[in-house]
């Protein structure tokens, strides 16, 4: 049976030779049908209720829409978290539900409690225009951002031809999810009331917004049956034009109609600028592209550039530039993996033959390696996955296992052809020898790796990419080795000669490698020598080597995933509350000017302001702009091709920034790419929780403090502050009742007397989306506090006070911004930390604790860890479960091999042994403790496991060939010495330069390969020399214990026969 697959191979090799070209076709077919992706798609738990409430203020909106909607929503299953952002003009109530679950099903659940809820809704109705749920993707960010110009267009013409011909043509383009038009100006029907005129007729102007309602309709009046036939009825009084609005009846007085041209002028213009976009300082429209998840990035922009020339041919002065092109970025990740996926070939190749000293045997090795990585890729379409970084970097970290698994097989098939079989029966023969043990070695790795990924959760969804094609490439790699390989050596192979062979050129110029060698075994020889004669001493520097492992943990900074510069960044500029538009436009461009200042840069894509309508499709989960805030999206050159980090970068422009800009409220610059957990607004992020709003933000300012004192924290800044300036309205009830008045009717005309109103219905004009209709007075009638405090309120009656008759109007401060986390106010302290420094856990932690110390923080007021230690304790507890029960099967795996319980426990010392390495390279190397390094310790568990396995199965098949062990032990190590160390340098070979030379984007990864390389360099040290001590005091234990059954047996046998 271990020689089935082998002999048939063997006695069908054009069959096999055809499959395997086969194989390799398919693979490059699947590596072009394959989505190309940057990072591997986590799908983001989080859904989220947006409602708009133009005009309303935080508390408001706090009150009558999000705490409504959270109460509602708090019934859900399956639920971590809610939590809410109340801030002017809107709300987003979010949900976070558990990693990895079912985001349709999610989003329809919450649809059908907001149906539900909809009447606990109880704001006035006023301006509360629409919600909608959706589910919020923080990861899947624009690919594509066009900045869209016009030569001879008129602003609002190009921003309607953007808003309706050209979202539609490129939502039509494949595997685009959806487009979005930010900036420029967005057509709009104006009400412009007169207020003398209004006063004179004696109506107040919600009276003129529900007179346009009540004749802008368009509705079905039934269906008339006649005979045979049926005719629908049906009435279509849209308002298509701005003369048609003038001609709407308001109401009838004293036998004349009042018409809106009597109190009112109608304007087919744009709405009042709140956003802008610039591409490097130029003006634009900014169009954004979203992909499908499940797609290709690179292909999507590609086919958005074709449709793109088409329209521009069809539009003359139409002009599109690309802003943001993430398949640049894309490109450049996936040309630097497969590179050092190459370079690690060759490597891998070239150690091989100076170890090998064999051109024949190296090239069949290498055959194996591409073969079984195309082999590999057949299952990636099946399953959905992409080509990405973490997929390429899998295929190279199983290399080593590759060439050990085809190096096992030569070298069996060697010695079978040195004890005289011919080539063919040497391949059956050797194959078939070292099958079983190749067979426990891939299955002990893949039990190493897929309890990671078949955990579930977020860890499980990160490293699917990156295990699953190391589970295949290990599976493939068996199967190479065990038909390609023995056919390949059967035919190239020769049999052996006794006649003495003459040196060749490739041995003469290997000879001080293979000298060296020769002294590398004979030193360890010595070595393994004096160890077994001090067997205690060893055992001592064995366990000391693991307490020395457990004292350095506590050393390593932990984080939830690595910092990695991605050559592409995000920058934030908030301005103090109450800064307008223009004040922040003119700010931002100066931040854009510092941005481009910088050498680095290429492109800067600004989006100044916010706009929220139904066409917006990105969000954070997060509190959304304002017209005080501003955010770029930043393109540097590659790592390669630049001195300074992109850290440092950022550092210089924030620091500028507030030294030169007025009136900043925060800044903030994170890289963008490598973060898959994106479900926190930054890696440090601690929220201060209570009820009152002073109180609160008294302690996050103590909060944020501490975090500036801290050297390590940078940009730190609350998530809202009392700050914003307002008017307080504190109406006279009692006056206001003898008026006929009450507060709701006070308050509703004067907000639109100063901010204006939205009609309940829409300006929908024929084939093109419908826009906004706005009441308000004139500009000249609402621009001071003084025209405000003299508006008429309008009783039921029709008379005309002023409002300052019933209220007055008084100066304060409030909250910009109001935010719950399940229920509880929160105040968000926010940061971010750098590579050279402590990492983000041991930040939070030091922050908190401080704070904890030296705020006085009352009864129900308090501080949480937030950001990536949310899900980094839970992260990390799975992996480390993940880990035990890698343990316990491969544990078992090798009782089912060797038929012992007590064999596998020796080798499975090398597991604890390789903390040392590991723990010391991560500290050695500034790198932390983070997801990414625990999956290398799960990886390194499986090589290091390997050595030991090759190294004790020698020595136990020496004892049962009747060998002492003291001899066994000899001679079993120096044999296995080459095997080991020839596997381990490949494998470290492969992965030096992720580990000190990634490219750009890679370097996220860097700490697996500074697991492995430290890791395996000193468990292989510690286990060529402490599993044969460990084996022998094993040995010693049960010889003594069968000495003791044979004394205790024969004392027995003695006591019967005096019995007798």
């Amino acid at each position: 049976m271990k020689e089935f697959l082998t002999r048939w191979s063997i006695k069908n090799p054009v069959v096999v030779t055809a499959i395997y070209i086969a194989v390799i076709m398919l693979s490059l077919l699947t590596l072009f049908l394959l989505p190309v992706r940057m990072m591997p798609y986590v799908e983001s738990p989080l859904v989220s209720v947006v409602s708009m409430v133009p005009g309303a203020s935080p508390e408001e909106i706090e009150t009558y829409v999000s705490k409504p909607i959270e109460q509602r929503l708090s019934v859900l299953d399956g639920v971590r978290f809610i939590r809410s952002s109340s801030q002017k003009d809107n709300s987003i109530v979010t949900i976070q539900f558990g990693w990895g679950g079912n985001v349709e099903k999610a989003v329809q659940s919450v649809q059908n409690i907001m149906t539900a809820a909809e009447s606990d809704l109880l704001f006035d109705g006023v301006n509360f225009r629409s919600y909608w749920v959706l589910p919020i993707d923080p990861l899947n960010r624009p690919v594509l951002t066009l900045a869209l110009k016009g030569d001879n267009w008129d602003p609002l013409q190009l921003r309607e031809f953007a808003d309706n011909q050209l979202v539609d043509r490129l939502t039509q383009v494949e595997d685009v999810q959806a487009v979005s038009v930010f900036g420029g100006y967005r057509r709009q029907l104006q009400i412009v009331v007169d207020r003398q005129q209004l006063a004179a007729y004696g109506l107040s102007i919600v009276q003129v917004r529900d007179a346009i309602d009540a004749n802008n309709i368009s509705q079905s009046a039934g269906t008339l049956t006649q005979g045979d036939s049926e005719i629908l009825v049906r009435t279509d009084e849209r308002t298509l034009s701005a003369a048609e609005v003038m001609d709407y009846p308001v109401l009838e007085q004293n036998g004349r109609v009042v018409y809106v041209r009597d109190v009112a002028t109608v304007k087919d213009t744009y709405e009042e600028r709140r956003s802008g976009y610039r591409y490097n300082g130029d003006s634009a429209l900014a169009v954004n592209v979203i992909q499908r998840p499940d797609s290709s990035s690179p292909q999507v922009i590609e086919r958005v550039r074709a449709e793109l020339e088409t329209i521009e041919s069809e539009y003359p002065g139409i002009e599109f530039s690309e802003a943001y092109d993430n398949s640049y970025l894309v490109n450049l990740i996936v040309d630097s993996t497969f590179q050092e996926l190459l370079v690690s070939v060759v490597l891998a190749g070239i150690v091989i033959l100076v170890f090998l000293e064999d051109f024949r045997a190296t090239a069949i090795i290498m055959i194996s390696i591409p073969t079984s990585l195309a082999l590999s890729t057949l299952p990636f379409i099946p399953i959905g996955m992409s080509l990405n970084s973490s997929t390429l970097i899998g295929m190279m970290m199983a290399i080593g296992k590759l060439v050990d698994d085809s190096i096992i097989v030569l070298d069996s098939i060697d010695q079978k052809l040195r004890a005289g079989f011919m080539p063919m029966q040497a391949a059956i023969k050797g194959t078939g020898e070292v099958f079983l043990a190749s067979a426990a070695a891939s299955c002990v790795m893949i039990a190493a790796l897929l309890p990671t990924i078949l955990s579930g959760g977020l860890t499980g969804l990160m490293f699917v990419g990156l295990v699953w094609p190391m589970v295949f490439a290990f599976i493939a790699s068996l199967l190479v080795s065990i038909t390609l390989i023995p056919l390949v050596a059967a035919f190239t192979l020769k049999p052996h000669s006794e006649k003495p062979k003459r040196r060749t050129w490739l041995q003469k110029l290997t000879f001080p490698v293979n000298y060296g060698f020769r002294k590398l075994e004979q030193g360890y020889a010595w070595l393994l020598d004096i160890c077994m004669k001090n067997r205690e001493i060893t055992l001592a520097i064995a366990a000391a080597s693991v307490v020395l492992a457990i004292s350095l943990y506590s050393f390593i900074p932990q984080e939830m995933m690595p910092l990695g510069d991605s050559g592409q960044f995000m920058a934030t500029l908030e301005m103090e509350a109450g800064t307008s538009f223009e004040a922040t436009d003119a700010a931002a461009a100066e931040f854009e000017q510092i941005i481009l200042q910088q050498p680095e840069v290429e492109k800067v894509s600004a989006q100044v302001g916010f706009e929220l309508t139904r066409n917006s499709t990105y969000f954070t989960g997060y509190s959304m702009g304002g017209v005080n805030t501003a955010s770029m999206t930043v393109t540097i050159t590659p790592l390669t091709e630049r001195s300074r980090d992109i850290w440092t970068i950022m550092d210089n422009i924030a620091a500028e920034a507030k030294q030169t800009i007025p009136g900043i409220r925060r800044v903030a610059l994170k890289e963008m790419g490598v973060d898959v957990m994106a479900t926190s607004a930054a890696p440090i992020q601690l929220a201060v929780y209570g009820d009152d709003l002073d109180v609160l933000h008294r302690l996050a300012r103590g909060v944020l403090d501490i975090a500036e004192a801290n050297p390590d924290v940078y940009m730190p800044f609350t998530s809202s502050a009392m700050t914003q300036p307002e008017y307080r309205l504190n109406i006279d009830r009692r006056r206001a009742q003898e008026l006929g008045l009450n507060v709701q009717m006070v308050s509703q005309q004067a907000y639109y007397a100063l901010n204006g109103g939205m009609t309940r219905r829409f300006y929908n004009r024929p084939n093109v989306r419908q826009n906004s209709i706005l009441v308000r007075y004139d500009e000249e009638d609402r621009g001071t506090l003084q025209d405000l405090s003299s508006t008429y309120i309008t009783t039921k009656d029709g008379q005309q006070v002023p409002l300052s008759t019933v209220a007055t109007m008084e100066p304060a401060q409030g909250p910009t911004l109001i935010e719950h986390v399940n229920g509880k106010r929160v105040v968000y302290v926010n940061g971010y930390y750098r590579k050279d420094g402590p990492a983000s856990m041991d930040l939070s932690m030091a922050i908190a604790m401080q704070a904890g110390a030296e705020l006085d923080f009352p009864p129900g007021y308090g501080i949480d860890s937030m950001g990536d230690m949310t899900d980094m304790m839970i992260e990390f507890a799975r992996l480390l479960k993940g880990l035990l029960v890698s343990l316990v099967l491969l544990y078992i795996i090798l009782v089912i091999q060797f038929g012992s319980f007590v064999q596998p426990l020796v080798m499975m010392l090398s597991v604890p042994l390789q903390l040392v390495g590991v723990f010391g390279a991560l500290l050695l190397f500034n790198h932390t403790l983070s997801t990414v390094s625990i999956l290398g310790i799960v990886i390194l568990s499986g090589v290091s496991l390997s050595a030991a396995i090759l190294l004790l199965e020698l020595i136990l098949a020496k004892r049962k060939e009747g060998v002492p062990r003291a001899i066994a032990i000899r001679e079993a190590g120096p044999v296995r010495l080459k095997a080991i160390v020839m596997t381990t340098f490949t494998t470290l070979i492969v992965i030096v330069r992720l580990a000190f030379f990634p490219e750009t984007g890679m370097d996220a990864y860097s700490p697996i390969a500074t697991v492995i390389l430290g890791g395996l360099v000193i468990s292989t040290l510690l286990t060529l020399v402490v599993v044969p001590v460990v084996y022998s005091f094993v040995d010693d234990a049960a010889e003594f214990f069968k000495r003791s059954s044979k004394r205790r047996a024969k004392k027995a046998n003695l006591s019967r026969v005096e019995n007798l």
